[in-house]
């Protein structure tokens, strides 16, 4: 592997094992996705984490607005959350959580990392492959049943836009579930979600697990189609198994 493919492992590991037993004792806001001290516990494992591989880097973090420059900064850019789902993290809903990291050079995502904090699990990609737990992974064949979605929608306008878009579906077809993203795009690559969506615009780190589906062999967008954009702009996001179901709900989406 390539020194960026096992520092990536490395950060993740290390904030897995950070969070083992960790409980959010306090939370610093009350936004939709609140900072609590469980997400600065894994911030600071991830950056120690990085700092020990000797790589240089920008990081960009969930937690903080600037920029962290990793032993010196460079032209590559990392971007982190430490946790995704804080708001199920506090209420000890660790399914729907997970560790990110995206890894960007030369403007196109290089590297991408997210870890269960469940089952201790860790999917990856490089340039041309996905893998779990260090072995590969590739969409497999059709869905078992319906196709089942899954998006993350709190609050207006997103729940709006949410609903819309679930009414435009056909009932019969698809079965749809606003709850988690980052961890449940991964496990696209498994079979167990055929498609995963942001329907308002999200950043970059959140999109880790849809870059390693991407790499199994899924099409990932934004909600309109268009090629994501690796400048760390917010953009909507969607990932799919495979380009007809992919198709489809664009179009049902902007219908």
């Amino acid at each position: 592997m390539t020194d960026w493919e096992t520092a990536g492992i490395n950060c993740i590991r290390a904030a897995q094992e950070a969070l083992r037993g960790v409980k959010a004792t306090a939370a610093f806001d009350n936004s939709v996705n609140p900072h609590t001290d469980a997400d600065l516990v894994s911030h600071k494992a991830m950056v120690a984490s990085l700092e020990s591989s000797g790589l240089a880097c920008d990081l960009v973090s969930e937690e903080f607005d600037q920029t962290i420059k990793i032993n010196g900064g460079g032209n590559t850019k990392v971007y982190i959350d430490p946790i995704d789902g804080t708001v199920h993290f506090v209420r000890n809903e660790l399914y729907f959580c997970a560790v990110g990291m995206i890894v960007v050079e030369n403007g196109l995502p290089s590297y991408a990392f997210v870890g269960d904090l469940v089952t201790g699990d860790i999917y990856h990609c490089n340039g041309s492959a996905a893998f779990r737990n260090g072995g590969p992974v590739k969409i497999p064949g059709k869905p078992i049943g319906k196709p089942i979605l899954a998006g993350w929608a709190p609050y207006e306008p997103g729940m709006d836009r949410f609903a819309v878009f679930s009414k435009a579906l056909p009932q019969k077809e698809y079965l749809m579930f606003n709850f988690g993203q980052m961890l449940q795009s991964a496990k696209i690559t498994e079979g167990r979600y055929d498609a995963c969506f942001e329907i308002m615009p999200a950043k970059t780190q959140e999109f880790a697990g849809a870059v390693i589906a991407w790499r199994a062999g899924a099409i990932f967008t934004t909600m309109d189609g268009k090629p994501i954009v690796w400048d760390g702009s917010r953009q909507t996001m969607l990932v799919s198994r495979d380009a007809e179901l992919h198709n489809k709900l664009i179009k049902s989406f902007n219908s």
